[in-house]
């Protein structure tokens, strides 16, 4: 009887482990380890493009926003006083803008926020690409950042609700500092 008690308490605290395992683990699904960034050529609000292999040997910050979203209008404006003070030291910041009604959208919120980092109109295949959407997977919230070394690669993917270097813009500079 109590052998039996036992295994039922040790079921528990297993199945209790594995359920808060998972939910710590879910957050950070979409994160695939460091790996190689993708390249791509993205439209920006002027009507040129940008191309990643541009910015070869930068560290780059890749903040995937809409104009909507309350988050994105309070991060937007901190990001753009990151990229104020690091962009001599090799960081280059890209806001990508997911807003169904393109560059018209994001230039009044360009303007708003004095945002002088570029700023792109993003698809489909960058949010696949970087992200990881797939037909099961597809959304995801916003803002969303990915952090790209000097070598290319993705070290970091942090989204909002998950992860607090998507808000916290303090702690997010802390990981840009380690990589310059």
């Amino acid at each position: 009887m109590i052998h039996d008690s036992r295994r039922k308490i040790g079921f528990f605290l297993l199945w209790a482990v594995l359920l808060t395992s998972s939910n710590i683990l879910r957050g950070q699904e979409r994160f695939k380890g460091v790996r190689a960034a993708p390249g791509f050529v993205l439209p920006t609000t002027d009507g040129k493009v940008l191309k990643s292999a541009s910015l070869k040997g930068r560290v780059i910050v890749l903040d995937f926003f809409q104009t909507w979203c309350p988050d994105c209008q309070q991060t937007s404006p901190e990001l753009e006083k990151l990229y104020k003070r690091y962009k001599d030291q090799g960081v280059t910041i890209v806001g990508i803008s997911h807003d169904k009604e393109g560059a018209k959208a994001v230039e009044p919120f360009i303007k708003k926020y004095g945002l002088t980092y570029p700023v792109v109109v993003g698809d489909l295949s960058i949010a696949v690409s970087y992200i990881g959407v797939t037909p099961e997977k597809p959304s995801f919230r916003i803002p969303y950042v990915v952090l790209i070394d000097r070598k290319g690669n993705i070290v970091g993917e942090y989204e909002e609700g998950t992860h607090k270097e998507a808000m916290d813009i303090k702690l997010l500079e802390e990981r840009i500092k380690k990589l310059l």
